[in-house]
């Protein structure tokens, strides 16, 4: 096992796994050609080119998801190929990457398998995808009674704050910059792609909008217990007060998901510095194209 322990992070995280052919196309084509391309192309001509490429790229690392996933002969294990076919319908309506789709749906299945109780909680949401995924197994057969709790602001991301950054002003590992406003996703769209498209339930999911500043302080005497606290918040405060705020609500066996750990710079910083402060000795395992998560002890 790899080892990525410094004297500021106080846990093992787990070897990555192989990476998704949507990682390696944006790590070796997607952002060379748009750093590229932002330098050299007008600011508006570059965001049309952006807008229009964009879901082009997501649509082939859709359909190649798809393809290797059944040249790997996945469809010859029936839990496999459901797996495949779940991540493969909530990709189009999700910034998150199939390895994040599917380290998530494995944690949700996972839980439910062990009967742990408690409700599933997003924090950014976005276009309501990754959400559709979780609600998938939280209202699937067998499961436990369950809420989803969904909180975005509804109106894409903040602007980072000075914890976000490092020497030379980066933020993290993005395809381009993540001004305010990033990420959005309404929550009209969002409604209509978890009760819409996938049919989830309305009676078991609470949206809750606004900042997580405002938001989790104010809700989260409401939340008995989580199975599944998925953070996707990017920034340093937007991670830290949902951990702050809702990590004792979640169950022995639960699972703590960390969209950004790899890839946001105050993620990963907020993260540290919680485990420090608490304690814990956790294992961080990767899901191949940014994300970590790690099961919560007894």
């Amino acid at each position: 096992m790899t080892l990525h322990q410094t004297s500021d992070s106080p846990f093992v995280a787990a070897p990555a796994p192989q990476r998704s052919l949507g990682v390696v196309l944006k790590a070796v084509f997607l952002k060379p050609v748009l750093k590229l391309l932002e330098a050299v192309l007008p600011a508006r001509t570059f965001d049309k080119f952006y807008a229009s490429t964009f879901p082009m790229y997501k649509e082939v690392v859709r359909v190649g998801y798809l393809a290797g996933n059944f040249l790997t002969l996945k469809f010859l294990n029936a839990d496999d190929w459901a797996r495949v076919k779940r991540v493969h319908a909530v990709m189009p309506y999700s910034l998150v990457g199939a390895g994040g789709l599917e380290a998530t749906d494995r944690a949700a299945q996972s839980v439910n398998i062990a009967g742990v109780e408690g409700d599933f909680a997003e924090l950014g949401v976005a276009r309501g995808g990754c959400a559709s995924l979780l609600g998938m197994s939280a209202f699937g057969r067998g499961a436990p009674p369950r809420k989803l709790w969904l909180f975005d602001s509804y109106e894409g991301l903040p602007e980072p704050g000075e914890r976000d950054f490092v020497a030379n002003g980066d933020t993290g590992d993005h395809v381009r910059p993540l001004p305010k406003g990033s990420c959005f996703g309404a929550l009209e769209e969002v409604r209509s792609v978890t009760l819409g498209k996938f049919k989830l339930p309305e009676d078991r999911i609470e949206f809750v909008k606004g900042w997580f500043e405002n938001t989790v302080p104010a809700t989260r005497d409401q939340i008995k217990k989580l199975a599944i606290l998925r953070i996707d918040g990017d920034w340093y405060e937007s991670t830290k007060v949902c951990l702050e705020g809702l990590f004792e609500k979640v169950q022995p066996g639960g699972v703590v998901i960390i969209d950004d750990y790899d890839s946001c710079i105050g993620a990963k910083r907020a993260v540290d510095e919680f485990v420090a402060a608490n304690n814990l000795n956790v294992t961080l395992c990767s899901d191949g194209r940014g994300g970590r998560w790690f099961r919560k002890a007894a």
